[in-house]
This record gives structure tokens, C-alpha cells and sequence, in this order.
């Protein structure tokens, strides 16, 4: 099958789906047996309340640093909440690769959260979570981001403990996405995507994942792995006075592109007579590939 028909088919109808133990993981698997998402849940760890409070604190003077005295907030075809990205990004125009902060003279704010040994620990969490359901694109994207390092000794990765090359901050205090795709991902990839704030989650801030029919309650501090670049997700409202933030990782397929091309633009490999060994179906299959199947990870086939 092409297309994003490889992770539709599950039940159509929409689906609810409640997570009683926030702290357990809940894989997503289709009628093939792959794992296509990840419910990650959240640490076993006492403390871990504590960190994504302060988070909040640090996403709210961000906001504050960034929106200036007079608060005004833009509209962006994900919602109408401020956001800072950084990290390593190559594609949507882009003639080389780059490390940036979103906005111009956003830098120090950025540094400021990167920073943060709370955000550290839930980008690690979240990378931790990648490794666990889906080791082989795991390792797609580590030794892509390793390649990158090497060849270009400038580029600094976010975190040294994930993979993923980029990360937005989106900043509050009303995170709530429109129907969306984010199509300069990866294509066959997966974006970790981690909630914060005060809501309640049986009432609003759900995960919507609109082409499989599901609505999955998405308490603050959890981390949820889904394939951001095929699938329309968004998210419900909160109620008034609540709060919700978010934190997004995930890498540009313009990246693996780049590396796969020798460390140059398509253009510049096509113009060298540049070949690919595998056809465009073949590398769209190899990546669908990299997916795990649940039996497989409940039992490892032996070398």
C-alpha cells in the first residue's frame, strides 16, 4: 500500500482512549502488528512533577522575554500560541544546513531553555522512549545526526542524549493545536511530543489523531511518539483558566536527504550524475521497514 495507508488501518470509528496509569506505556499497533505510535506515558520517578512544574515556569518567562511588553501573541498555522525552535534544520527552502533559534534575537532564550536540566531530562526521556518501540529508526536517526557532526564539526545538537535535531518550544499559556501535519519531517519518522501545564486531561488537551480515529487523553508530563508527518493530529481545548504547554521533537527529512546525497543539496548530487541504489518505492518501503512489529519486541529475533 502507498501512501499513509500503511498506519490507517485501524478501527475507523473514533476511538477514545484513556490512560488510567499515566506512567505506563501503551504501544499503538496496526492490523500488521506494526508499532505506529507510542503512548509513552511518563518516568517512574517521584520527582518528575516537580521538573515539568519548573518547565512551565521557564516556557512562561520565555514567552514573557519573547512577546515584549506589549503581549501580543501570532497566529501560525498550528494555533495561536508563540513558539522557539532550534536545533539542526535543512529543507522548506533552505539551501545549506543550519543551526538556528526560530527568530532572530532569540538566542539567548533559546540557550536559556536548551539549558534547563528538567527539558534535558524529558528530551532524553523521550529519545529513551524512541530506542525502547522502534530501535531500528532509533538508530536511523543517530547515526544520520552522527554523520552530520562529523562532516560539519560546527553543528551542535540540541541534547546529548536524543537523536532527534530539532525541538520547539511552544510556549503557552494555551497550547492547542489546528488540524495539522508536519510535512518537512521525516516522512516515515516519528516526533516526540511532550505535554505540561495545568489541565485536566479527562476534560481537554487530548490528542487527536484524526486519520486513525483516536482521541487520547494527554495528562501534563507525558510523552507521546506519533508520525507527525502522515498523520493530521491536533489537539482539544482546555477549559478557561487552565493551562498547556508543549515540547516537540523531531528531525527534517531534508537532513537524512543531505547526508544520503553525500553531504551536498539533490540538486548538486543530480548535477555529479548522483544515483540513489534503491528507487523512490524502495526507500519509502525501507523506511516503513525501520517500524517495529510488537511481536518482534516482545521477543527479539535471535542472530
Amino acid at each position: 500500500m502507498g501512501g499513509t495507508s500503511r498506519f490507517l488501518r485501524v478501527n475507523p470509528r473514533a476511538t477514545k482512549l484513556r490512560q488510567h496509569a499515566y506512567r505506563d506505556q501503551c504501544p499503538l499497533i496496526d492490523r500488521d502488528g506494526v508499532v505506529f505510535a507510542v503512548l509513552a506515558g511518563s518516568p517512574n520517578d517521584n520527582g518528575w512533577a516537580a521538573a515539568m512544574a519548573e518547565i512551565c515556569v521557564a516556557l512562561d518567562s520565555a514567552r514573557s522575554e519573547l512577546l515584549g511588553p506589549d503581549g501580543r501573541e501570532a497566529e501560525h498555522r498550528r494555533g495561536f500560541f508563540p513558539t522557539i525552535a532550534c536545533g539542526i534544520s535543512y529543507g522548506g527552502g533552505q539551501k545549506v544546513w543550519c543551526t538556528f533559534a526560530q527568530l532572530i534575537g532569540n538566542k539567548s532564550i533559546a540557550d536559556a531553555l536548551l539549558a534547563n536540566h528538567s527539558i534535558q531530562r524529558v528530551a532524553g526521556f523521550g529519545s529513551a522512549a524512541f530506542r525502547l518501540f522502534a530501535p531500528k529508526l532509533h538508530a536511523y536517526y543517530s547515526d544520520t545526526l552522527d554523520a552530520l557532526e562529523a562532516r560539519h564539526p560546527r553543528l551542535k545538537r540540541n541534547f546529548k542524549k536524543s537523536v532527534f535535531a530539532r525541538i520547539t518550544f511552544n510556549l503557552g499559556p494555551k497550547t492547542v493545536t489546528y488540524v495539522h501535519i508536519d510535512q518537512n519531517n521525516l516522512p516515515a519518522g516519528l516526533c516526540a511530543i511532550t505535554a505540561l501545564g495545568n489541565f485536566d486531561p479527562e476534560l481537554g488537551g487530548h490528542l487527536i489523531l484524526w486519520d486513525a480515529g483516536l482521541v487520547i487523553e494527554f495528562p501534563p508530563g507525558a510523552t507521546i511518539l506519533i508520525p507527525s508527518a502522515l498523520l493530521r493530529h491536533s489537539n482539544a481545548a482546555i477549559r478557561p483558566g487552565e493551562t498547556r504547554y508543549s515540547l516537540t521533537q523531531y528531525s527534517a527529512g531534508g537532513l537524512f536527504r543531505w547526508v544520503e546525497c553525500g553531504f551536498k543539496t539533490k540538486k548538486a548530487f543530480d548535477a555529479e550524475g548522483g544515483t540513489f541504489k534503491l528507487s523512490g518505492s524502495e526507500r519509502w518501503a525501507k523506511g516503513l521497514s525501520l517500524y517495529s512489529k510488537w511481536a518482534d519486541l516482545l521477543d527479539p529475533p535471535r542472530a
